[in-house]
Parts: structure tokens; sequence; C-alpha cells
């Protein structure tokens, strides 16, 4: 089979192999990228994330290695690019990079799902590509589709952990986080769960469409059964009952209520550190924060770097906060800048401050996994120009604690900017026996893009995988309330991109421990890891034996 026949061995167009080389090359692959980014923000149709991959795998059959990864990396590069293009406010020449890093992965996910079907016994060794046995057995579909998820699983986990901290940022099962009880499986596989379920529904939609084509062409009239449908059917139907499950009949009684005043700021990147800007960005803080008294809350929250010098070491900032604090007889939580002026060389960290309300600081968070290129510049000591590639003149330091802040009877953790993306992190706090946790970000980097509301899309599974809530106070969007299920209540949530103040209680039951997830982790992933690492051993060893037999 050549790279430009279908599974049938013909053209698709019925006679024109080059446009049938262009739309298996090209079209196919840009059309993956395409309906995958529609599934997220700003779009958000999570329903194409079902089937978003199969062009890309009709595109890959007949495909040998280096042509798969070349339709997986075109993928790649439109998914990105068309999800990630924001990061241009911030670096142009970090933005292509990234852009061309990150569609690697999907490229290498292109190799796996070419090699999946090969590499299982059995293969006919004639054939390349996905779904390359002429023979269609639906045991074998299926097997071949637990193995390609396992791949794609295992990939996005690699994409969150390698390369200065990885970047966790829109997986497959991300663009699901408005389906609340679909998603709830999370508490026990984390968000890597659902991507596997969604890759696996991918394949059999696409084992089912192509055998619908090979019957077509055949002039057969006889109806197919799709077992491999009706597993990823039954598999959907058992999430969408466990969901329903823990959301509804499940739902535990409130232990404790919090009444939470999350403030912001809306400060435009353009100003946030200005010198000058200082004292109109704490007087915007110090009014809003006036208008949150009069509903008496116990805890007030301000964003990330709220107040643009360090807390501890500005007169101005500390007495602010600290006079804030008593008059509401608050706890107040702010995002600032923290120091270790006595060090040589001096550190700077990005930070979360708690003054308590008789004004005395009760504790302090320093970020533990930095933006790279965003707050640190990474081999800075090595290569001294990368410092002129991003908009920071100089970089944080990473924090060695996972801090559990305490107010009163509480206790929550505090995560900043992107660190509620990353779900290791998120349940190591979780592990300390917090109530619920606080992300305080800044997108305002980003101005008005679709990247807030990404974040959020993101952030949500945190909520769910730990069954812990999840307030957010962000300067420009999305300040909200995610409750331990995922639901962002109507009257929970701020308008993005505005000043402004949010009030309400927040319900905490105690009743519930730790999740699946919150305990054992990325369990899932070991488990896909270990598929993928049996397989690729079973292709070696097919390999070599092949190789042995040629040379007798």
């Amino acid at each position: 089979m050549n790279e430009t026949t279908s599974a049938a061995g013909e053209t698709l167009d019925g006679g024109r192999p080059e446009l049938t080389a262009l739309t298996f090359r090209w079209l196919l692959p840009v059309a993956t990228g395409v309906l995958m980014a529609l599934a997220y923000p700003p779009f958000n149709i999570g329903q194409l994330g079902w089937l978003c991959l199969v062009p890309l795998l009709f595109s890959l059959e007949g495909c040998r290695v280096g042509e798969a990864f070349r339709r997986g990396y075109v993928a790649g590069l439109v998914f990105f690019a068309a999800t990630i293009w924001w990061i241009v406010h911030v670096t142009v020449p970090g933005t292509v990079g990234l852009i061309a890093f990150l569609a690697l992965y999907i490229g290498a996910a292109g190799v796996w799902f070419a090699a999946a079907a090969k590499l299982l016994p059995g293969a006919d060794e004639s054939q390349t590509g996905f779904g390359a046995p002429t023979a269609d057995s639906a045991a074998r579909n299926i097997v071949v589709s637990v193995v390609a998820s396992a791949g794609w699983v295992t990939l996005e986990w690699l994409r969150g952990k390698l390369l200065f901290g990885g970047f966790p940022w829109n997986f497959l099962g991300v663009s699901q986080w408005r389906a609340g009880p679909l998603i709830q499986f999370a508490s026990v596989t984390g968000v890597y769960g659902v991507s596997a379920l969604m890759c696996l529904v991918n394949c059999a939609f696409y084992f089912t469409i192509r055998r619908f084509i090979r019957l077509y062409r055949a002039g057969g009239t006889k109806r197919s059964l799709s077992w491999e449908l009706y597993l990823a059917m039954g598999l959907i139907c058992l999430a969408l009952l466990h969901g329903m499950r823990e959301m509804f009949a499940k739902q535990p009684n409130a232990s404790r209520t919090v009444r939470l005043a999350l403030v912001q700021g809306d400060i435009p990147q353009t100003l946030k550190f200005e010198p000058e800007q200082t004292p109109m960005i704490l007087e915007r803080y110090r009014t809003l924060t006036e208008t949150a008294m009069a509903a008496h809350p116990e805890l007030i929250i301000w964003p990330e770097t709220a107040t643009p010098d360090a807390l501890r070491y500005d007169p101005d900032s500390f007495e602010l906060v600290t006079n804030l604090a008593v008059r509401s007889g608050a706890y107040l939580l702010t995002g600032t800048i923290d120091m270790t002026p006595n060090s040589s060389p001096v550190e700077a960290f990005n930070a979360a401050i708690l003054v308590g309300p008789d004004g005395v600081l009760r504790g302090i968070y320093h970020k533990l996994h930095l933006v790279p290129f965003g707050e640190y510049v990474p081999l800075r000591k090595v290569f001294p120009f990368l410092k002129w590639l991003t908009p920071i003149t100089d970089s944080f330091e990473r924090g060695r604690e996972f801090t559990v802040f305490r107010a009163d009877d509480l206790r929550f953790g505090a995560v900043i900017c992107f660190e509620d993306t990353v779900p290791d992190l998120v349940r190591r706090f979780v592990q300390r026996q917090v109530d619920f946790m606080v992300n305080l970000t800044n997108d305002a980097w980003f101005k008005t893009s679709p990247a807030a509301e990404m974040h959020l899309a993101n952030a949500v599974f945190r909520a769910v995988e730990n069954r812990r809530p999840l307030v957010r106070a962000t300067n420009n969007g999305m300040t909200c309330v995610v409750n331990e299920y995922g639901s962002v209540g109507p009257n929970a949530r701020l308008a993005p991109f505005t000043q402004g103040l949010l009030v309400g209680e927040l319900s905490i039951s105690r009743a519930s421990g730790l999740t699946v997830y919150a305990e054992h982790g990325d369990w899932a992933v070991g488990v896909c890891a270990a598929v993928v690492g049996v397989v690729a051993a079973g292709g070696l060893r097919k390999l070599i034996l092949v190789g042995l037999r040629g040379r007798g």
C-alpha cells in the first residue's frame, strides 16, 4: 500500500492520486488541528473532541514512520498555533518556538498511531499505517484502539513534565470542561483518563467509518455491527452514570461555609510595574476592599502580584494591606513579590502572603512551578543572551515548601498563575488535608485573548480530581468559585476584563477524604506507559527476529 491510498486500496477521489496525496498529506491533518482547536475556548464545541482525531487517523493509512510524523506534526502546528497564539503578547520568538516544539508531541502521536497495529502480534508485515491489517476484526481493532489511546496519554503526560517543567495545557480531556457529569471519573484517573476515553472513542469512530466505506465500495448492502463503537458508547454511558451518581446522589452536606470576597483589579500589564502607577493600583485595591467590608467576609483575596512592590519591604504596601485586614476583621491573602534581602545574592519570589485580622503576617508561599521565559530564564548563566527573548529582566527563584495557610479553623493551599494547570502539584497540596484551594493569577499579560477562559478550563479539573473547591482570584478574569465537581455557578464569577468584586459563600464538606487520584496520583498514566512499553518491546523483538531470519 502506498502513501496515498485508502484502506480499501483505492484513491479516495476515484482515480486522481495527486488530489488524494494532497488530501492525505495536508488537508486531513489540518482538519484534525482545526477540529481540536474548536473544542476549546473560546469556541467550546466540546463535542468535536470526540472525533477530532479521525481525519488524522485516516491520513495515516499506508504511512511509514517518517510520513506519519510529518502528518501528525502538521496537525500539531495547526492546533497549537490556534490555541496558544496569544503568547505573542509576551514574546513572538518564544511563541513560534513553543508551537514548533509542542507540535512534536502530536507528530510522535502520529508515529505511534501508525505503528500501533503493526507492533501487535499477527500483523501483516506488508502493511503500514494505522488500521493497516486488511482483515477487519473488531477484537483486534479494540486492542489497537486501547494501544493507541495508551500512547496518546503517555505523550500528554510527557508534555506536562519534560523541558523546564513541561506544558500541561489543553490536554484532550480538557475540551470536556463544561461536561460536568462526564468528567467526574477524573477523581479516579485524573484528566488523563478523560483523554484516554476520548482517544479510544476517536479510534472507534475511525474503524466504524472505515468499515462503512469498505462495504459501500464493495457494493454490499449487508449491515455490519460495530462492536468498537458499541464499546466506546458503553464506556461513555458508564462515565455519565458514575458522574450523575457523584454529583446528584452523593452530594454531602456542607459542614462549613466561608464568606469570601474576591477582588479583581483589572490593572493593565503595561501599567502594573510602572513606579508612577503604584499609588493608583494600591488605591484601586483599597477602594474595592473597603466596599467588600460591608459584606463582613472572613477571607479577602487579591490576585497575583496585586501589590507591585514587595509587601514585606515596601512601607506603603505593608501599611495598606495590614490596615485593611484589621479594619475588616478578616484574613487577607494577596499575591506579591517576596525577597530574601539578607541572602547573597538577593533572591526574589513570586509569592502569596496571608495577613491576619490582627495585622500580623500568618504565612508565606513561594511559587514552586515557575513559567520558563515568563518568570525565569532557563540556562541563563550558560546562555545570557536568552534573557533578550523574554519580557523579564531578572528571574524569580523557585519555592521549596507546600505552604498550608490557616485562618481560624480553615486550612487552604494557594497556587499562583499556571500552577493550577499542573495536576500533580495541586494534589500534593490536597494531601496535606486542605479544605479548599486558591489560585491567584494575572492573565493580563495576554490582554483580552481567550487565554483567561482556557486557563479556567484547565483549572476546573483540579477541583474534580481532588474533590476540593477551587477559588480563583484574578487580575482581569476569570475570577470565580469552582465547586468540587468542577461547576461554576452563574453567580459565582465576575465578568472578565473589568474591575469588580465577587462576594459569596463557599461550602466546604469535611466528610470527604482523599480521592483515588489525590492519594495515588498518575497511576492511570503508569498503566498506559506499561502498555506502551510492552507493545514497543514486543515490536522491537519482532524486528530483531525478522532481521535474524533475513540474515539466515
